[in-house]
C-alpha cells in the first residue's frame, strides 16, 4: 500500500469513501433514525473541507493498484487530560476497505501513523474505539495500545462510550 497526503482534489473521494466505510462498519449496531441523522452532518462536503483545512489535522489516502483501500485522518491539537502531555498525536480515523481488511493494510496506517507522531515529537499516540467493537480493540491491542479510560463519541444524540486507547511514541 502506497501512502500520500490528501488534497483538496481528493475532498470527494474522501467524503464518499469515508462514509461507505463508516455505514459497513457500524450502521447495522446503531439505531437507523439517529445514524442517518449523524451521517448527514459528519459527512457533507463542506464538513470534510473544513477538517481538511484545519492546520493542525491531516488526511492521507492508502493506495494498492491503483484503487483507494484505505484512509487515515490525524490530529496534532487534540490531548486528552489522561496522558498529561500537549505532546501526542489522535488517530481520529482509520479504516480500511472491508475487501482488504486482515491483509495488515490496518497495521501498515498505524505504523505510518506512528512514524507521523515521531516527526512531530510527541510522547504519546492515542485514539478512541467503540467499545461494542471487539475486534478493533484486540487489533490495537496487538498493536502496542493500552486502554487508559473511556471517553464519549455521539452519533447524532446518542452517546456511545469508547474506549481510550494510547501507546507512549
Amino acid at each position: 500500500m502506497q501512502i500520500r497526503s490528501a488534497t483538496s482534489a481528493d475532498l470527494e473521494l474522501l467524503r464518499n469513501f469515508a462514509e461507505r466505510t463508516f455505514r459497513i462498519a457500524y450502521e447495522a449496531d446503531n439505531d437507523p433514525v439517529t445514524f442517518e441523522e449523524y451521517c448527514r452532518q459528519a459527512f457533507t462536503l463542506e464538513q470534510f473541507q473544513m477538517e481538511m483545512e484545519h492546520p493542525f489535522s491531516a488526511f492521507w489516502l492508502g493506495w494498492d493498484d491503483g484503487q483507494l483501500v484505505a484512509y487515515l485522518k490525524l490530529n496534532f491539537d487534540n490531548h486528552p487530560e489522561s496522558l498529561m502531555t500537549t505532546h501526542s498525536v489522535q488517530v481520529e480515523r482509520l479504516y480500511i476497505e472491508p475487501t482488504w481488511q486482515n491483509k495488515g493494510l490496518g497495521a501498515m496506517a498505524l505504523d505510518f501513523a506512528i512514524d507521523q507522531a515521531k516527526k512531530n515529537d510527541a510522547e504519546w499516540i492515542w485514539l478512541s474505539v467503540w467499545k461494542k467493537n471487539p475486534s478493533a480493540v484486540r487489533f490495537y491491542e496487538r498493536c502496542g495500545f493500552k486502554i487508559l479510560g473511556t471517553e464519549i463519541f455521539y452519533v447524532a444524540d446518542d452517546p456511545q462510550v469508547d474506549w481510550l486507547m494510547g501507546k507512549p511514541v
